[in-house]
């Protein structure tokens, strides 16, 4: 009769037990609206359930804890590293569900600048989307991707749009891509495609043509002048003598010497006549609208006058004196 009672006594508590677990685990999240949470990368349970108890996401750490691991090891499932959003309705089951699934709610928001090159593309989504930056170079780089985009070169560089994206915590480097490329894709079938299609020009060279604009100038106003003047030098069979494009091919932005104007790279454009063989970095949507419509004059250099706009010339005399007044306010 003892071991009987004992045995009940077990059963009853065990129940008691099993029916605070459940209760514990399909009530309310204790929020009053609704919660962002980001669980990081080779995140452990421990951890995640201290996150969530540092932000008040859940009522029993300890239950809460322990469930995540027998469900883990039931359904032989992994923590997701990602960002997520609850709300007050939801329940702590719901919550577990979702970490475990890597069913995000919530995105990040990615600010990609213009003018920046495909190298700074995958640093900006290696530290805020959390991919590796190797692998977005990789396919960015690769002959699948290229043919598949029908993209003549070495990489997709200049053919992804700056913008402001949406992505989910460790999204795909080929969701990223995708995303980046058919955003230009549409900006350019919108804006741009009916203008480039009566121009003598190929897309790769209008965009060859913006990235080098796009890294003269800052100036909204000063970017047709300067496609302009590249125009300009083209026809003429010039030089562009391009400072941007030899940054490109020395792989650094920095103040040249001389000595780097005599680098062999087809991207330095002291050295060989006409465009690079492709664009420097990815132009905004005013330096497109430069390159397909250039300023129409006769200047053929220009130079910085130190205050963030420049000196436009149609002679070499006149262009050598506007450097010099750029070098004596330089030395003052």
């Amino acid at each position: 009769m003892k071991i009987k009672r004992i045995v009940l006594f077990i059963v009853f508590t065990f129940l008691l037990l099993c029916g605070v677990v459940v209760w514990q685990l399909f009530r309310p999240l204790p929020i009053d609206s609704q919660i962002d949470i980001q669980i990081p990368t080779k995140t452990t349970i421990a951890r995640a359930t201290d996150i969530l108890s540092e932000k008040k996401a859940i009522s029993s750490p300890f239950i809460f804890k322990w469930s995540a691991k027998i469900y883990a090891s039931l359904y032989n499932k992994r923590l997701y590293a990602g960002y997520y959003r609850f709300s007050a309705h939801q329940s702590h089951w719901q919550l577990l569900r979702s970490i475990f699934s890597g069913k995000q709610s919530f995105t990040v928001n990615v600010v990609f600048p213009e003018g920046i090159s495909l190298a700074k593309f995958a640093s900006i989504a290696s530290k805020q989307v959390g991919i590796d930056s190797s692998a977005f170079m990789q396919l960015a780089t690769s002959d699948s991707l290229l043919h598949s985009r029908n993209i003549k070169g070495k990489s997709v560089e200049g053919f992804i749009m700056p913008n402001t994206y949406n992505f989910f915590w460790k999204q795909s480097v080929t969701e990223i891509l995708d995303k980046l490329l058919d955003e230009q894709d549409k900006i350019w079938a919108e804006k741009f495609a009916a203008a480039a299609k009566v121009s003598d020009r190929t897309r790769r060279e209008i965009l060859t043509l913006a990235s080098i604009v796009e890294s003269e100038t800052p100036q909204h106003d000063e970017r047709k002048r300067i496609a302009g003047v590249y125009i300009n030098r083209i026809e003429k069979k010039m030089k562009l003598e391009a400072d941007p494009t030899v940054q490109y091919a020395l792989g650094e932005q920095r103040r040249l010497l001389y000595r780097d104007l005599e680098i062999d790279s087809p991207y330095n454009t002291y050295r060989y006549v006409g465009l690079p063989p492709g664009p420097i970095n990815s132009p905004g949507i005013a330096s497109i609208e430069a390159a397909l419509a250039p300023e129409k004059h006769e200047y053929l250099y220009f130079v910085s006058t130190g205050e963030g706009e420049h000196t436009f010339s149609k002679t070499y005399a006149q262009h050598q004196k506007a450097v010099e007044l750029y070098r004596l306010k330089r030395k003052k």
